[in-house]
């Protein structure tokens, strides 16, 4: 059986971003961007989906000038925690 990887629930980006969240709380796009993936396109498309499965929040803090940040929802946090029990499973 052939795996479109296209069609996977998640990239590998998203899960560097969802755990990034998870040991920091919080996080601007900046920074994601400068520590987590060092591609513009490829961190908007990350949020953009984690957003939308409900995994991450953002919230535009009213601020001169605007900031946005990032952090796990609820559920979002739920599902770190089965990440990380996964990665107990398959490592040594």
């Amino acid at each position: 059986m052939m795996v479109d990887w296209q069609k996977t629930i998640f990239e590998l980006s998203d899960s560097k971003v969802l755990l990034y969240l998870l040991e920091n709380r919080t996080a601007r796009y900046s920074e994601l961007l400068a520590k987590v993936i060092g591609s513009r396109s490829t961190l908007a498309n990350s949020l953009k989906q984690l957003q939308s499965s409900g995994l991450v929040e953002r919230r535009i803090k009213d601020t001169r000038p605007l900031q946005t940040e990032y952090r796990l929802s609820e559920k979002g946090k739920r599902f770190c925690e089965l990440l990380l029990e996964i990665r107990k499973m398959v490592r040594p």
